[in-house]
């Protein structure tokens, strides 16, 4: 699987995806990284919703189907594509 961000293309272990979600909350709470978001609630909505809507990302930036198997990349890009995803 080849993501967009170089940064979720690193992710293979559950190691790699903690610290990058320390890096993805630090750069929310440092106002680096765009939030559509702020909420708690707001936010564990829209990764609900990009998850079921993934097909879309996935046909129209990948160019493949989803994955049947997520992995721990597809994990964080789920973390990352609900800071923005409306």
């Amino acid at each position: 699987m080849k993501w967009t961000d170089e940064t979720i293309n690193a992710i293979s272990n559950r190691q790699d995806l903690a610290a990058y979600l320390q890096h993805l909350s630090q750069g929310m709470r440092d106002g680096a990284v765009r939030m559509e978001n702020p909420s708690a609630i707001d936010y564990v909505s829209a990764a609900s919703r990009w998850t079921e809507a993934m097909d879309g990302y996935f046909e129209n930036i990948v160019g493949q189907p989803v994955p049947d198997q997520p992995d721990w990349a597809m994990v964080a890009a789920i973390f990352r594509a609900a800071v923005v995803y409306e």
